[in-house]
């Protein structure tokens, strides 16, 4: 028969002061013994020094269970909240169970304070509608099975991990509900992937809007609405809770071919289709925000409470990508992803399955549906770091505001590219998942103290358009191309100029090295479609080796050197054409460069063909003295004394076609020689 008693080991002690029972001590719960515990809290403060260990049964009628102390994770053993007032878990310590099962008749429990780690979890239907509740920012850890036969709901940056390895150990008839938020222009794209499934796949219209939603009623997050639109260039109409979007802009890209549209017509869900777990998806935004207010422009916010119902995913997930194919792909779990840990197992051994860089797609900008207004581009990130999105369409530019770290968020999704000898099955796995919130410090990709960035810049059209590339310092890697620390561009074209590294006549916006000296020289690839100003800059260093102090732009057409670290920058009027063996990031001065102490940096001079006009830019506001003009055979045509500090002067000039040399001295005798071309 069941032994309804309490084995105690060493000091137990027990105090009913307002209604709660304390632990000072051991307290051991043996196999084949009950303990009911009603009408009372259950306070565990046994510090450090004793343990609480549940190896048999223990029904917890009580309103709060609180860990401040320790508690023992056995195999053996069961844990039942079954009250009928609202039962929360709380305390200061992490609470740790083998068993756990969720079975209060009338009421939630709550997940108030801590997080909560258990073998197996089984949530039962009672009279509420959330059964089990964590609040933002609490981890609910699960090693293996977990039923969902009453609902879960995830609050804000709670996550749910299951540590198993193998196929889903997940079920149940009802669900696990959590928020994510998404951008709010109705001409933006989001690009997704579900953390849960309904009968193991997902669709776009079973998202939830959960601006209203209170975390007590269901009925508070109901099924978003659906428009058809056959016409891809409509608006949705005006809108109500809830919220509408715009099916048309339902699509996944499957294994299509790389750089190829048809990918994205060959996969045009829009409200009917289905994506599998890991596979990702695209929506655009509602048109509005939360409260209804039209949010469509250059800068909006998030709808934050976009609501998943379903499932949760977990387990092992493959997809099968094809070489030279693309796929849009995504973290399939309801918590984060580490993104190295993907990598690693699907890069390297001699069986790259992709060429392990990450793809995350951002909107900036443009206002209308046309695809050739669109303005946005992809940041990356792979083994080595992460860069921003850079806008690739011409007009008003903007460049990405997020930079990929390690840790993906929940539900967000993302491309990867199998190259040339790359392919196969690339896999999920529960050991990839991690509890890191999108939100506070953890959020942030921590580097050994000793690990080199060099994040260097590129402006151009006068700066409205900003392109990042990241130099990494990694011992394990070499000068050559490496899968999983070197990341390919992946935008698709450029308005008038770009710059990339060029690692063995490729294009990367991520370059990982062995390592970096005076003497090291890292060839860029520069381009130009039209006569543009162009300016290189450093927009942040990290953790330079011992013996480097100067960073500088090497120019191979004059043999000068430019220094660019200390907020100097290197600009310069540069004429269309394909630079792959003009510029250099070094690290002292060319040797050739005998002039570098009296060179005047930071001036840009062009001819204006329109205005006939010698323009003349000094952002940094130097006082100027003299200019003067040569042709190439030598013969000086123009003369004049400046003395400004203008950052923009105009001088009008009648010259006929040819290239000319134009001579610039500042006040204290610095020199800055610039060709300009006459067309």
């Amino acid at each position: 028969m069941t032994r309804f008693i309490f084995l105690m080991i060493s000091l137990l002690s027990f105090n009913f002061i307002h209604a709660q029972l304390t632990n000072k001590g051991n307290l051991y719960i043996s196999n084949g013994t009950t303990v009911y515990l009603s009408g009372i809290d259950f306070i565990n403060d046994n510090g450090t020094t004793y343990t609480y260990k549940n190896e048999g049964n223990f029904i917890f009628a009580g309103d709060n269970f609180v860990n401040n102390g320790t508690m023992a994770q056995t195999t053996i053993g069961s844990t039942t909240f079954s009250g009928n007032n609202p039962q929360n878990i709380k305390g200061t310590q992490p609470a740790y169970f083998n068993n756990l099962i969720i079975n209060n008749a009338n009421n939630s429990v709550t997940q108030v304070e801590n997080d909560v780690f258990t073998n197996d979890m089984n949530v039962n239907d009672g009279a509420a509608d959330f059964d089990y509740k964590v609040n933002d920012g609490y981890l609910l850890n699960v090693n293996n099975n977990i039923s969902t036969n009453g609902d879960i709901r995830l609050i804000g940056e709670s996550q749910l991990i299951q540590t198993h390895t193998g196929t889903s150990l997940a079920s149940g008839s009802k669900y696990l509900w959590l928020d994510q938020q998404g951008t709010t222009n109705q001409y933006y794209y989001n690009y997704w992937s579900a953390p849960v499934n309904r009968s193991g796949s997902w669709k776009v219209p079973y998202l939830k809007d959960g601006a209203q939603g209170d975390n007590i009623n269901k009925s508070s997050y109901p099924d978003i609405q659906v428009v058809n639109n056959t016409n891809a260039t409509n608006d949705l109409p005006a809108q109500s809770h809830p919220v509408a979007l715009n099916a048309y802009w339902f699509f996944a890209f499957k294994d299509g071919v790389d750089g190829s549209y048809q990918g994205w017509y060959d996969n045009h869900i829009q409200s009917t289709g289905t994506v599998n777990p890991a596979e990702g998806y695209t929506m655009k935004g509602p048109g509005v925000d939360a409260a209804l207010n039209a949010a469509n422009g250059a800068a909006t916010t998030d709808y934050a409470s976009w609501t998943f119902a379903g499932v949760p995913n977990d387990g092992d997930y493959t997809i099968n990508i094809t070489e030279g194919h693309d796929y849009l792909i995504g973290n399939p779990y309801p918590s984060a992803l580490d993104a190295n840990a993907f990598i690693n197992a699907n890069v390297g051994g001699g069986t790259d399955k992709f060429n392990g860089t990450l793809y995350f797609w951002e909107h900036t900008g443009g206002n209308d549906h046309f695809g050739a207004n669109y303005q946005g581009g992809y940041a990356i990130y792979n083994l080595s770091g992460g860069t921003p999105a850079t806008d690739w369409q011409t007009g008003t530019t903007t460049v990405g505001t997020k930079t990929p770290k390690q840790y993906i968020p929940v539900g967000q999704g993302f491309f990867i590219w199998a190259e040339t000898g790359q392919g196969g099955t690339v896999t999920f796995n529960n050991s990839m998942r991690a509890f890191v919130k999108e939100s506070g410090g953890n959020s942030v990709f921590i580097r050994p103290a000793s690990q080199t960035d060099i994040r260097l810049g590129f402006d151009m059209q006068n700066g409205e358009y900003h392109r990042q590339i990241l130099l990494a310092v990694r011992p394990n890697t070499t000068n050559g191309i490496d899968w999983g620390w070197d990341g390919p561009n992946f935008d698709a074209d450029f308005p008038t100029s770009d710059m990339r590294w060029d690692i063995n006549d490729r294009d990367f916006i991520i370059q990982a090295i062995p390592n970096l000296d005076r003497n090291s020289r890292i060839p860029l690839h520069v381009m130009a479609n039209n006569d543009d100003v162009v300016s290189f800059n450093i927009d942040q260093v990290e953790n330079l080796p011992a013996g480097i102090n100067e960073i500088y732009i090497e120019d191979t057409s004059d043999n000068t050197s430019h220094r660019i670290d200390n907020g100097n920058t290197f600009d310069l009027y540069l004429q269309a054409g394909d630079y792959k063996d003009r510029f250099y990031l070094t690290f002292q001065p060319t040797s050739t460069s005998t002039v570098e102490e009296t060179q005047l940096e930071n001036i840009v001079t062009y001819l204006d063909n329109n205005s006939d006009e010698l323009v003349i830019l000094n952002p940094k506001a130097i006082e100027l003295s003299t200019i003067r003009l040569f042709a190439l055979t030598g013969q000086e045509i123009y003369n004049k004394t400046l003395n400004t500090n203008k950052t923009q002067i105009r001088i009008p000039v009648k010259l006929t076609t040819g290239v000319y040399l134009v001579n610039i001295q500042s006040v204290d005798g610095k020199v800055s020689s610039t060709k300009v071309i006459k067309k």
